[in-house]
This record gives structure tokens, sequence and C-alpha cells, in this order.
């Protein structure tokens, strides 16, 4: 139990320290817009000098697709009469407990289909998974049992969730299909975060080859039926476009980090001066409602492992109540039109959610586990225990005790 009388004291604490990073953040503001418009003047030397250098940067930076002073309105898809069809996923779990009835956990996505101009009913629904055999707690990493633990489980959830996105997905346009023989609807698959695995490099033995191999075997399905795909970051704190603008503040003609800058801290570096900045607070101050930024792929050492057309891209989008990253596949971007839908029912959606996708929200609700839920859950696990004749099925003294307490 919290003493807010004594929590009071340490926020009331913060306040100078909160205006002194305030101030910090709008001078980096500053900096980094003025490096921003110096370097829109001369595109190609700024490119150059990223392209040169992007091997020594201790950093990872994106690689732009399109011009540095991109900025694309969108039209919401209100305005356009062609049918589509939006689904959104998300997911939560359970994680293993051995202080519970039985060491196990639970995935459970939410998923949502919503289809605009279509005789299509939507689709509201979740898809539990249970792990709880030996092979599933203790699984094979170069031929050793190894326990689970939490990044495991929060990797299994996130390609759990994109494989059902991709099989219900195509399951939906095979629908559209049989309904109307020959039209020409267009489907965005939308996940909700970051597309990019950034933690499975973290992995031992080769799992992270066949996470991989999983993860890009939804992304060439959907590529070979023409399904948008994008990964809907809020509040994204990615700063791959300021590292490469402090690829271009610089001093040095080749930013070999270790060698000029490996003895100092990273707020000393020299290009520091718009550290520790985000993409978004740039663009915030760069972009219009509705604007979009230019296109880049991403840097990050695991997109490199991906094949060229499912590295992941991204770009920024101005709403209303936000500037949101947006990832996607290489290959969405290769497809003028879709990748127009894509961008374009992405803003409708927010729109339609007053600042949130309403699939994604949508689906967050119905993947999100409460804690009554979770009883239930382990009560039914229990009852199923006790009928297969398992004795002694009950949680631990700590766990029991944690549950009912003594005052």
């Amino acid at each position: 139990m919290l003493d807010f009388v004594k929590l009071g004291l340490l926020v009331s604490q913060l306040n100078a320290d909160s205006l002194k990073g305030a101030q910090d953040n709008k001078s980096s503001l500053g900096e980094a817009l003025s490096t921003f418009v110096r370097e829109c003047q001369d595109i190609e030397a700024f490119e150059f000098k990223l392209l040169k250098n992007a091997p020594w940067i201790l950093w990872p930076t994106a690689r732009p697709l399109e011009s540095l002073d991109t900025m694309a309105a969108l039209t919401p898809l209100e305005t356009l009469v062609t049918p589509w069809t939006v689904l959104g996923v998300d997911g939560s779990q359970i994680m293993p407990s051995h202080h519970e009835v039985h060491n196990c956990y639970l995935l459970n996505c939410g998923l949502t289909r919503i289809s605009y101009g279509l005789d299509l009913p939507p689709l509201l629904t979740s898809e539990p998974r249970l792990y709880a055999r030996p092979e599933d707690l203790y699984p094979l990493v170069d031929r050793r049992r190894v326990y689970i633990d939490e990044l495991f489980v929060s990797l299994e959830r996130s390609i759990f969730e994109l494989e059902i996105l991709t099989e219900r997905a195509l399951a939906a346009k095979a629908e559209i299909s049989a309904r109307s023989p020959g039209a020409a609807v267009d489907i965005l698959a939308m996940y909700d975060g970051s597309l990019i695995p950034w933690s499975v490099e973290k992995m031992n033995g080769s799992y992270p080859e066949t996470y991989l191999q999983r993860f890009e075997a939804c992304l060439t399905s959907l590529n070979a039926a023409d399904i948008a795909l994008v990964g809907y970051v809020s509040k994204s704190r990615a700063a791959d476009f300021i590292n490469c603008l402090r690829s271009a503040l610089c001093p040095y003609d080749v930013s070999h980090c270790r060698e000029h800058c490996g003895h100092l801290n990273e707020e000393d570096f020299p290009c520091s001066t718009i550290w520790p900045l985000s993409d978004r607070a740039l663009y915030a101050s760069v972009l219009e409602v509705g604007q979009r930024s230019m296109a880049m792929t991403s840097g990050a050492s695991v997109v490199k492992s991906m094949s060229e057309d499912n590295a992941i891209s991204f770009c920024y989008l101005k709403s209303e109540a936000e500037v949101a990253r947006l990832e996607f596949p290489s290959w969405l971007f290769k497809k003028e039109a879709l990748f127009d839908f894509a961008l374009r029912a992405t803003l409708t959606q927010v729109m339609k959610g007053q600042g949130y996708p309403v699939a994604l929200a949508e689906a967050h609700h119905l993947a999100v586990i409460k804690g009554p839920e979770r009883e239930k859950f382990f009560d039914l696990l229990g009852r199923q225990m006790v009928d297969l004749g398992i004795d002694r099925v009950q949680p631990s003294p700590k766990e029991s005790r944690k549950r009912t307490g003594f005052v």
C-alpha cells in the first residue's frame, strides 16, 4: 500500500528537475530544427555524409527513401468511394508463476475487423493460447532445455499477434472475394506497437533465427496478397532521424564515434546538443495536421538481417492528437497505390477513434486480462487438475497469504 503523504513529498521535489528537463528539451529542439532546415537546403550533401558515416556511428540511423523535406498531405478515406476493411490486433499475457496451482503461461490476442462500404459484419473476438506442458516451459535452445523468462513470453506474444493478424487478414480477403468476385477491396492490417523485434537479439542460440523466419513468413504472405501492414506506435521514443541529424552536426569528416569520442560520456559528444530528443518531438514542429514525413528504412541491426523487401521502414504522421510513428515492411512503400491507401486508412482510423485507431482500441479491450479473469483462469485450471486426479492443487503459502492477509 502506498503512503501518499510520503509519496506527495517525493513528487513535489520533481518540480525543479522537471522544469530543467523541459528547458533542456526546448533548447535541443531549437538546435534540431535549425539543423533540419539547414540540411534541407543541400539534401544531396546530407545524404552523402549520412551514407558515408553510417557504418561508424554508434547508434542506428535511418536510410531515407524520399527527399528529406517531404511533408505529404493525406486525405482521409471518407472522401473516397472505394470500400475497404481494417483489422487490428493487440495482445496480453499471464506470466508463469510457480506460486500458482500450476506453472504455465497464457497468451490472449484481441482482434477486430471493421469494413466500410461492404456487406461484411464486424468481427470482435479474442484468441487465447495456453502453454502448460514441460516443453512449453523449458524450450530447446541449442539442444539444451532452458526455462522461459519474461523476454521469451513477450516475444512469443508479439509473433502470436502477427500470425493471428496475418491469418485473419488473409481469411478476410478470401471472404470478400467470395462475396464479391472480381471486386478490388483494399485491406489494412494494423499492429499495435513497433513491428521491429528489438529484443530478439538478446535471446540465445537459434531462437532469433527461428523467430525471424516466422516473422518474415507473415510479411511475405501479406505481400503476396497485397494486404497493407502498418505498426502504429503511439508516443514513440525512437530517434532514428535525430541520429541522422547528429551525423550532420558531427565536426569530423568521418563520424568515427569510438575513435573521436569513445573517451566521453554521450552527453558530452559534440553532436549531443540535440540529444536525447525524439523524432516525434521534431516532427511535431515540422509537420502540419494531416501530413506525414518522408519514409525511411530503420538502421536497427535486427532489421539489417531481414530480406530487403521485409526490412521495416517507417514515417511519422501528425494528427490532431499526436505525432505517431507508422512502421511497415519496405515492400509496402514500393507499392505506391497500396502505400497511399495504408496511410490514408490509418489517418481515417485515428480520426474515427478521436486520436487513436478504432480497430486497435477495440482490439486492446478484447485482449486485456483483468484481475477477476486471471483468478477465474487459475480456478478453471485447478478444477481440471483435480479432475485429472492430481493431488495438492493449491497455490503456494506465499500466494495464499498475499490474497488474504491477516490485517
